[in-house]
């Protein structure tokens, strides 16, 4: 992860007074946190063809309270917008933006999908950070 990237995240939530700081503890995909709250940072570049990311479930782990997938859009090559996405979110079935791909015969290679479009946009609104920001303090 860029120092850009992380900067820019920490700067996003330093507006709504919260420290956005590395886990000493954290595991691969979960290496961040704000309070007691761990966040897996991700991004998604727009500028390529690349419309969705896949977070392994390994690195991930079990979806629970207090976990978020931080994910940061990029636009015109710059970091321009952080959805807070709950990972209990991730297993919404009935959603366009959120796909669980199960591999069966490779567990390791089971992964939660985020679809990133001009159609899932306005359903991402909601987990701008200004909209997340209650989740964080509870």
């Amino acid at each position: 992860m860029t120092d850009f990237l992380h900067d820019f995240v920490s700067s996003n939530f330093k507006e709504f007074n919260l420290n956005f700081k590395s886990n000493p503890n954290g595991r691969e995909g979960v290496n961040f946190l704000i309070g007691d709250n761990q966040i897996h940072l991700q991004s998604i570049d727009l500028d390529t063809v690349q419309r969705s990311i896949k977070l392994s479930k390994q690195d991930l782990g079990e979806l629970r309270n207090k976990l978020f997938v931080a994910l940061v859009l990029i636009v015109d090559k710059e970091p321009k917008i952080v959805y807070l996405i709950p990972s209990e979110d991730l297993s919404q079935s009935n959603s366009n933006i959120f796909i669980n791909n199960e591999v069966s015969l490779m567990p390791s290679l089971s992964n939660w999908e985020i679809k990133v479009s001009s159609s899932t946009i306005p359903e991402l609104a909601k987990y701008s950070l200004e909209n997340m920001i209650d989740k964080l303090k509870s």
